[in-house]
């Protein structure tokens, strides 16, 4: 996150700034690692990191409150969407849709095409592709 922080604040290498050419947008899913006695959706087990600091979410003001009391997650001009978690009805459909994965990440360009995909985000390398879209 500090990267992608760094990214969003325009001074990720002291000499670009996007301003509001490019919007960087998080979505909040399932919890990776969520703490026990929940399983991990990767792993189908108890799979507990440093970063297990909250159950998983089962509906949706929960998974909006997580979202809300990360501290320190988002700096800079970035945006955050909660993923819909109505048990039955709109269950996870960004996470099942797009992959599941807890880290990936798109460059969308203005056309509404998907440029670059990675499945677990790597910042230079999105700040790369940024650079090579923008005029």
């Amino acid at each position: 996150m500090p990267e992608l922080n760094q990214l969003a604040t325009s001074d990720y290498d002291q000499t670009t700034t996007y301003g509001d050419r490019v919007h960087i947008i998080n979505l909040y899913v399932v919890e990776p690692h969520p703490m026990a006695p929940d399983v991990s959706p990767y792993s189908g087990v108890v799979w507990e990191t440093v970063y297990s600091t909250i159950r998983q979410p089962m509906v949706y003001d929960d998974r909006v409150a997580a979202a809300l009391t990360t501290e320190g997650l988002l700096e800079g001009n970035q945006l955050m969407l909660v993923d819909d978690l109505t048990p039955g009805q709109h269950n996870n459909p960004a996470w099942c849709t797009y992959g599941p994965c807890p880290n990936c990440a798109y460059l969308i360009r203005q056309d509404a095409v998907i440029d670059t995909v990675q499945t677990w985000v790597d910042v230079s390398e999105m700040q790369t592709a940024i650079d090579r879209i923008l005029p």
